[in-house]
């Protein structure tokens, strides 16, 4: 009887103690979770997996012994849990946000970047007004786009080759307002030469840069 206690007190102190340590760490879940949403938050990616990665290890050791919890405790982990992911599912957002951002950003930058190459630096918005232009600079203009388009044209992707597109009609517009402006015939004669240029290598690179983007498309 005297042994029979013995390992029956053994067994209980034994339940006991594991029902402490999981109570405590059914408590640090919660001192945890409580701690991240009270703290400024930083939306960056390295930011949210140290959390998230600190949230695992807690919750990991929580479920383990969840069967050694208070029907209270285990109400207390899963109102932690619930609360972990309403942040993931904030952070997520706020992630996306800057990451659309950041693609819009660049997008814009590579727009900026193309047209300061063709026209000079600061010379186009995104108004694309073209009020820099007039009667006595336009061929001038038109040389150097075309020039540009000349010198980059292996290099262009078929996005690029598209903004160009866009700016050529955008340029072209200007020169019918520049016409009645006063432009000379030598310089109109002249532009329609570097129209022909244009028309030239736009209809052997364009094509070609479109049918190589779909290659490498199909190959990955």
């Amino acid at each position: 009887m005297i042994t029979a206690v013995i390992i029956a007190s053994g067994f209980t102190a034994c339940n006991n103690s594991e029902s402490a340590m999981a109570k405590q760490d059914a408590e640090n879940l919660t001192q945890y979770v409580d701690s991240v949403e009270n703290a400024p938050k930083v939306y960056t990616e390295a930011n949210w997996t140290e959390i998230d990665n600190g949230y695992q290890a807690r919750v990991s050791k929580t479920d383990q012994s969840d069967d050694k919890l208070s029907s209270e405790e285990k109400a207390n982990a899963e109102i932690s849990k619930a609360k972990f992911a309403a942040m993931k599912a904030e952070y997520e957002a706020k992630l996306k946000e800057k990451d659309d951002a950041a693609k819009l950003a660049a997008a814009s930058d590579y727009r900026m970047v193309l047209r300061n190459s063709l026209f000079g630096e600061g010379k186009i918005g995104t108004d694309m007004t073209f009020a820099f232009v007039n009667a006595d600079n336009i061929l001038d203009v038109y040389k150097r786009f075309v020039n540009t388009v000349d010198e980059n044209k292996n290099k262009y992707t078929r996005e690029d080759w598209d903004e160009v597109k866009v700016l050529y009609e955008a340029l072209d517009t200007r020169k019918n307002v520049v016409e009645k402006e006063g432009l000379k015939s030598a310089d109109n004669l002249n532009i329609a030469k570097q129209k022909v240029r244009y028309s030239a290598i736009k209809s052997t690179h364009r094509g070609v840069s479109k049918i190589a983007e779909n290659t490498e498309a199909k190959q990955e």
